[in-house]
């Protein structure tokens, strides 16, 4: 009986850690348009993401870190990279400071309605 529970606790295990494997960046398909401004992924640290933002050739944002919980290791999944950079476009465009949406951790909130799987 324990052998059968540590197989199928393993297998469960091994289909977990294939799910979570990290994806290179390829500069010339990891980015997106989006209302003006482009989102370019880069690689971060212990298999996680970064995003840069551009207007044209200029850096709005450069986001190495986790913003959510403001953690040295990105976000770990590409497409929650995009949702936080398209979030932070949309209150660049409404007139917030650049202070306030770079700089501070996302709302848990935000995180939340955006289906971040990075939330601490």
């Amino acid at each position: 009986m324990k052998k059968i529970s540590f197989l199928i606790y393993a297998v469960g295990l091994s289909f977990t850690l294939a799910a979570q494997q990290y994806e290179p960046v390829n500069p010339a398909k990891d980015k997106l348009d989006y209302q003006g401004y482009t989102i370019r992924l880069m690689p971060g640290r212990d298999g996680s993401y970064g995003y840069s933002i551009l207007k044209g050739k200029a850096v709005v944002a450069h986001q190495m870190h986790n913003p959510v919980s403001m953690a040295p290791v990105g976000l770990r999944r590409k497409e929650d990279v995009y949702k936080v950079a398209r979030w932070q476009i949309e209150q660049v465009q409404t007139g917030k400071s650049g202070a306030d949406i770079f700089a501070k951790p996302l709302p848990t909130r935000v995180a939340q309605e955006l289906q971040i799987k990075d939330q601490p």
